[in-house]
């Protein structure tokens, strides 16, 4: 009987044991099955372009909605424009050698801004429509963020703008109430397709004056009108690269 007890209690013990060794593989293999390093493959592989440094430059064309605010109940509505191209460099880089990801863009744009004039009767119907276009040269200077993927940009652009009137379409000439030169912000984002060393990009900009594009007395000495120029561009745009560019200082160290 003491022999029976005895063989049944080392034959339990084994089980326990077995059964502890069991658990603890299997605890091993789970920990190994999700390492660190398992799922690598699984997510979206970035371009490290934060190691280069590359000089384009380009053309631009585009499309536009121009237009002009009134703070005060002034009739008007905007016009369209296909007259939008120009020039443009690009430097990617590292900034400092700190922020990654990070370009500087400037150039000289021909562009059209302005507004069409509506004038109504008392009765509020239209009696006549004018349009205003003014011919500008800008000159952009902008932060531009980017992040590279396959043959792919994605871009970012912020930054200000200056601009200048040098024609209209007015009869009489540009009116001695508008201010011919202004400065703004503008800010937008766009699509780089990449075939090196060419690229094609895709982009929509809006831009938002914060000068005055009339004097604020034009319509009344006591009550002041204020009146700033926006527009939004739609653009295609053909850039070149400049060498194969080289890696940056800092990381090649």
């Amino acid at each position: 009987m003491i022999l029976f007890v005895a063989a049944a209690s080392a034959v339990f013990a084994q089980n326990v044991d077995d059964k502890k060794k069991e658990g603890e593989k299997k605890t091993v293999d789970i920990y190994k099955e999700f390492s660190e390093t398992s799922f690598e493959d699984a997510a979206m592989k970035v371009k490290d372009s934060t190691v280069l440094t590359q000089h384009l430059i380009g053309i631009k064309a585009g499309y536009s909605i121009a237009k002009v605010g009134f703070s005060q109940d002034v009739d008007h509505t905007g016009i369209k424009s296909p007259i939008n191209f120009g020039i443009y460099y690009t430097y990617y880089h590292s900034l400092w050698n700190s922020m990654p990801f990070f370009g500087f863009q400037t150039g000289l744009e021909y562009s059209e801004i302005g507004y069409t004039d509506i004038m109504k009767d008392k009765d509020d119907n239209i009696i006549s429509e004018e349009e205003q276009r003014y011919q500008t040269v800008q000159l952009p200077l902008l932060s531009q963020f980017r992040v590279d993927f396959w043959k792919m940009r994605l871009m970012l652009n912020l930054g200000p703008y200056g601009y200048y009137i040098t024609s209209t379409s007015l009869k009489d000439g540009i009116p001695e109430t508008t201010n011919k030169a202004g400065i703004g912000i503008m800010g937008g984002g766009g699509l780089a397709l990449v075939f090196k060393p060419v690229e094609l990009h895709l982009e929509c900009n809006y831009r938002y004056a914060m000068s005055h594009f009339c004097d604020p007395k034009i319509y009344s000495e006591q009550h002041w009108t204020y009146t700033h120029a926006n527009q939004l561009t739609f653009s295609l745009g053909l850039f070149f690269r400049l060498g194969d560019g080289k890696k940056n200082k800092q990381q090649a160290l």
